[in-house]
């Protein structure tokens, strides 16, 4: 616990109990526990926190959750298998991978109606928008791909190799480079985003999984699954400078808006880890539900 204050919320998906733990960042504790649809995995939290979306796959459907009230109060049916979930940062328009169906589905979040669907590679996972190119990211892990789109015409504008089996994909804040996990090859793709090449691959462990950005030490975290660990890599070394042992089987992974801890959800521990970004150890454990995934945005403000 440290202490009280108007810090945002984490909404971790737990697989396992088929909800979504409210953790408060102010106190690291657990405030409400949310029923959704079934084996929850995706998350994206809007930027006002007002409104959280949450992909269900085996319900093949997406829970809205409004973030004052904590109730779900829309479903939307999404083709087979709706993993991989993004938001834009002005919260009109939800962007849902289908990891069966190779496509993204499109919604409108005033009307909750679909709007669109957009062909990508073979089974697409994790999304990430940059709102100021207006470009969408959809790493297809089975053809080893970054599909790069118009995030308003959904022209394709690029398609780029990354390692083995790509899953989770996250951009810098200003866009300017993408990094995508690496699941089969055990190692992190840097993509320039301007040029649309690939700079570099960085080694990290055994099924990397997700990435979160820490800008002012020029770092990133990586969870490594099949490791039970976290990555910390120097961007300006190009290298790994701490690994770090977690609860066990880290997907998501998230930097608090402060910049002062990350927060990494163990699915075979049900539990979320705290890291100090100062001191790269773990400050803490916060138990949250059965086969917790977090995969995605899932820190937001209080609405």
């Amino acid at each position: 616990m440290r202490g009280s204050g108007a810090e945002p919320f984490a909404y971790i998906t737990n697989q396992g109990a088929n909800s979504v733990s409210v953790i408060d960042l102010a106190t690291d504790e657990v405030v409400d526990t949310i029923a959704v649809g079934k084996k929850p995995a995706g998350v994206a939290a809007s930027r006002s926190g007002d409104r959280i979306y949450v992909s269900n796959p085996e319900s093949k459907d997406v829970s809205v959750i409004d973030g004052a009230s904590r109730k779900v109060i829309g479903t939307l049916k999404v083709g087979e298998g709706p993993l991989g979930i993004a938001l834009h940062p002005d919260g009109s328009t939800l962007y849902v991978a289908d990891w069966y169906l190779n496509y993204v589905s499109v919604f409108d979040t005033t009307t909750l109606k679909q709007t669109a669907t957009i062909p990508v590679g073979r089974s697409p996972s994790g999304l990430a928008l940059d709102p100021v190119s207006k470009r969408l990211y959809v790493t297809n892990r089975d053809d080893d791909t970054l599909s790069v789109l118009d995030a308003r015409t959904f022209a394709p504008i690029a398609l780029i190799k990354t390692g083995k089996a790509p899953f989770g994909v996250t951009l810098t804040p200003d866009g300017r480079r993408a990094f995508t996990a690496n699941v089969q090859s055990s190692d992190v793709t840097i993509i320039d985003t301007e040029a649309l090449a690939v700079t570099d691959t960085i080694p990290v462990h055994e099924f990397p999984y997700a990435v979160a950005v820490d800008t002012a030490r020029n770092r990133i975290f990586v969870t490594n699954q099949h490791d039970d660990s976290v990555s910390v890599i120097d961007l300006g070394l190009g290298e790994e400078i701490k690994r770090l042992d977690v609860s066990g089987y880290p997907e998501g992974i998230a930097l608090a808006p402060d910049g002062r801890h990350v927060y990494v959800a163990n699915w075979f521990a049900n539990a979320v880890d705290i890291i100090s970004t100062e001191t790269l150890e773990i400050v803490g454990s916060i138990a949250v539900g059965e086969g917790c995934r977090a995969f995605g945005e899932f820190i937001a403000p209080r609405p």
